[in-house]
């Protein structure tokens, strides 16, 4: 059976504070469960800081990476900001953390997956194995995601991925925040609301984020994948 794979690991968690990487740990999980719910994944946490998330329908493979990674970066503010949970509650303290330190290394693989199967870690076929030596091949590299296939699209899906990486990459944390919930398939007046924030800074965030570029990739991928 044709699926994804996702496999991924947190960047610079060795740099990280127990506070900090208590944090994020505690927002991975959240996401996973958004993904888990909305978009019927499997995922799984494993040696700390690396996860797995199973797609049942390869089209959504993009779609879900590049919601777990905006996200991640979303978290990423510079200056003293409440980091809210999806659910709306806010904290009740004030966190401040570097630019750079929240990010995620990704890599997307499609194709065969054997079933059944108990648990991602001990799970095997070529979605499993392309995902898997693609991170290795990312973790000797300045590229945060990548996407593998067994199939003609591969080549394609090389560049998209590469441009993605670049794109996503430059997007600021208020950006990032955007571009998550309208991959959650929000409309700007809900993400305002969301936000608390006015319409025309969700568009604005939306336009600097390069949010029509992005959109583009992820239909066309769904494209492809329609009647997988």
């Amino acid at each position: 059976m044709t699926k994804a794979v996702i496999t991924a690991d947190i960047v610079h968690s060795s740099k990280m504070t127990n506070e900090e990487r208590k944090l994020l740990y505690t927002k991975v999980e959240e996401v996973l469960r958004v993904t888990d719910q909305d978009f019927k994944t499997k995922s799984e946490i494993y040696r700390g800081d690396s996860f797995q998330c199973l797609v049942q329908h390869p089209k959504l493979a993009l779609r879900v990476a590049l919601i777990i990674k905006t996200f991640i970066r979303s978290l990423n503010l510079s200056e003293a900001h409440e980091v809210r949970s999806i659910t709306g509650k806010r904290p009740k303290q004030t966190i401040i953390f570097p630019l750079w330190l929240f990010d995620v290394r990704m890599a997307i693989g499609i194709g065969n997956v054997e079933m059944p199967m108990h648990n991602l870690s001990n799970s095997d076929g070529t979605a499993f194995q392309l995902s898997g030596r693609l991170l290795d091949e990312l973790k000797d590299s300045k590229q945060r995601f990548a996407i593998a296939s067994n199939d003609h699209n591969q080549k394609h899906l090389e560049i998209e991925a590469a441009l993605l990486d670049a794109i996503i990459g430059k997007a600021t944390a208020l950006q990032c925040e955007v571009i998550y919930y309208k991959l959650l398939y929000y409309t700007e007046i809900e993400i305002a609301r969301e936000l608390n924030v006015q319409q025309a800074a969700v568009n604005q965030r939306s336009i600097s984020g390069n949010w029509n570029v992005i959109n583009r990739f992820v239909k066309y991928f769904e494209d492809i994948y329609a009647h997988s």
